[in-house]
């Protein structure tokens, strides 16, 4: 039987809350509560990197963190109740303002 350490400083349940608290505040900072992936791939390590996150006793940032228990930023997205991911613009389930996309456009 093999036997897998966690080798991580913080455990998975901190690292989950503290992605869900960072990716609510850069949603609060929008005009219509979306971000693009993208661009929120781009903020969050900034953001996070006066945390402590270490594996391996290696400094990490918290893409890695995800990354290594979650499997990607997708999958930690679409698993989380807070937020809905559609057309690589994640929204605040619950500040969505009623915002839906279809596959038709209209124009005159």
């Amino acid at each position: 039987m093999v036997h897998i350490n966690y080798k991580w400083n913080i455990s998975k349940i901190q690292g989950k809350n503290y992605m869900i608290e960072y990716i609510s505040i850069i949603l609060s900072e929008r005009n219509n509560n979306s971000i693009e992936l993208n661009e929120l791939l781009l903020l969050l390590p900034k953001r996070t990197n006066h945390l402590n996150i270490k594996n391996n006793n290696k400094k990490k940032n918290i893409l890695n963190f995800i990354r290594n228990n979650y499997g990607a930023i997708n999958y930690f997205i679409k698993n989380e109740t807070d937020f809905d991911l559609k057309n690589n613009m994640i929204f605040h389930k619950n500040k969505k303002d009623n915002l839906e996309f279809n596959d038709w456009v209209f124009v005159e």
